[in-house]
Order: structure tokens, then sequence, then C-alpha cells
């Protein structure tokens, strides 16, 4: 339901048309949109083409036929407990790819998250010899099959050394190397006392942080609740808010909630994420280039 944009939502989040004016037609107050329902167009003008792409390179659950049609991965569940883990499963993934995207785009981030996943103390410059992959990502198999294991139960991002693919980052205790490698797990949803609190964190099992993306705030309920049963774990070291370290990551993580939803009820088809028919268009050539296809431009 669409909230009635009053003298007092000063600021608001709507879309920007190609000759730069706003179209009023999609308005939506600034505090409903952080506390809310988020404008279905609004989400999909902004965030779509960006989620598609990660679905169909990073994912590979998305991809693009010979006649330029898109072909989605995506199983369709009925139950409401099968659709929460089925978006649960694919937002831990998108973050998966997300924090190695950043990680490869920018120095700091990839300083920050490999200081976390070795349990380091401070920022290091000897991180920048080191590349975040995901292990369980597309891309990693197509790149480097050696690192590609989609059925670790803990390591999602690991790092590995530029010049030396077989040399991973490692662990650190008490500031020396711990002798496995270093690595994040990722976790994203709306209920972590469902989802998580009753998997091995309880029991201080996970060699590597785990990293929580808490979409409705319960990050710090639920890190009591583990401490209060294991006074061994380390909040903020073993058990890390996603939120804290990077809010832009998880803000987009919150929006692409609602676009993954509809996809695993079957309420969009894959198609429906093209925000942007030139960019699309744009995008398809590039990918079937990719895969040895010959263009003709008419």
């Amino acid at each position: 339901m669409e909230q009635k944009i009053t003298p007092d939502s000063r600021l608001v989040i709507c879309k920007k048309l190609p000759n730069g004016s706003i179209d009023h037609s999609i308005i939506q107050s600034l505090e409903q949109w952080q506390r809310g329902h988020r404008n279905f167009e609004l989400i999909r003008h902004g965030y779509a083409d960006e989620l598609l792409g990660i679905l169909t390179e990073d994912l590979g659950l998305v991809s693009v036929d010979e006649n330029g049609l898109l072909r989605s991965r995506i199983l369709i569940v009925n139950s409401e407990e099968e659709v929460r883990g089925a978006i649960m499963r694919i937002l831990g993934k998108i973050a998966e790819a997300m924090i190695v995207r950043n990680c490869h785009n920018d120095i700091y981030a990839n300083r920050r998250w490999g200081q976390i996943a070795r349990r380091g103390t401070v920022l290091h410059h000897t991180l920048d010899q080191y590349l975040a992959i995901g292990t369980g990502l597309e891309s990693t198999r197509l790149k480097y099959f050696q690192k590609y294991r989609p059925n670790d139960p803990q390591r999602d991002v690991i790092w590995i050394h530029c010049r030396t693919n077989r040399r991973e980052l490692q662990t650190l205790i008490g500031g020396r190397p711990a002798g496995y490698s270093a690595g994040l797990q990722m976790k994203v949803s709306m209920n972590g006392f469902q989802y998580i609190y009753r998997t091995d964190i309880r029991r201080a099992k996970y060699e590597v942080p785990l990293v929580y993306f808490d979409l409705c705030n319960d990050y710090y309920q639920l890190a009591n609740a583990i401490y209060l049963e294991d006074r061994e774990l380390v909040v903020g070291v073993d058990l890390v808010r996603g939120k804290d370290v990077d809010p832009a990551l998880h803000d987009r993580l919150c929006s692409y909630w609602w676009l993954v939803e509809r996809l695993v009820r079957g309420q969009m088809t894959i198609d429906q994420l093209r925000a942007d028919e030139l960019l699309f268009d744009a995008y398809k050539k590039d990918l079937l280039e990719d895969m040895g296809s010959q263009i003709i431009t008419i």
C-alpha cells in the first residue's frame, strides 16, 4: 500500500526520467522506504539491472541463449518455509558475490573484509597482494576452477595470492598464522533466530567469521542469545554484523529481497528485471560475444 506524501515528508525516494525530471507517479517517503515495503517500481528502476548481472555472471542462475532470450534456473516454490529458505540461500550467494566485487573494485574494502576474515586487528597493505574470490560462484568456476568449492560448509569467500593462486590468506591467532585458510561465511535473513541461531554457530564450530546481514535488525538480540549459551563466542569477531561493515551493501540486499521473493514465488519473470531496454540489449550482446556467438547488428 502506497504511503501518502505529506508536507512533513521532507525526504523521498523517486525515479528520475531520462530528461532529468522527476516521475511524480512513483514517489515513496524515505521513512517508508527504510522501514516498510519498498515500492517495486523504484526497486526495479534502481537495482534490477545490477541484480540481473549478478544472477547471470556470478551465480549462473540466469543465462542468455543464442536467440537472446533469458533462461532462468531459479526454482519456483510454494510453501512459505520453502520460499523463505530459497530467498535466504539466493541472497547469501548474492552477498558473497557483492563482497567479492567490492573487494576487486575498492582496495580499502578488500583490506577491511580481509582483516575480518583472518581475524586481524589492524588494516594492512599486505592484503593488497590477495584477491577475494567466492568459492561457490560461477565466476570462480570459470576462472579459478581449483578453488571452486560450492559445497564448502564454511568458507564462502577466501583470498588467494595474486601471483601464486595456490597460496591462500591465513587466519591469525595472536598475530601469527594459525595454519589454516582465512575466509568468511555469509548469512542473510529476516529471521536470524530461525535460520542462524539453530546452526553450528551456537556450538562455536565455525573456523571463520560468520557475517550476518540482519535485514530485520535482530543482530544484537541474536548475538546476546548465542553468547549466553557460548561464552567463548567473540561478538564482532566470530559473528560480524554486515551492516556495520558495509551499510550500502546491506541496503542493496534489502531491495534485492523484494525482487528475489517475487522470482521464487513466480510472481515475476526474469524478463521483468530488465529495467532499461537499451542497457539490456547491450548487455546481451556482450554476453553472446563472450560465448563466442557472432553478432550481426542491422
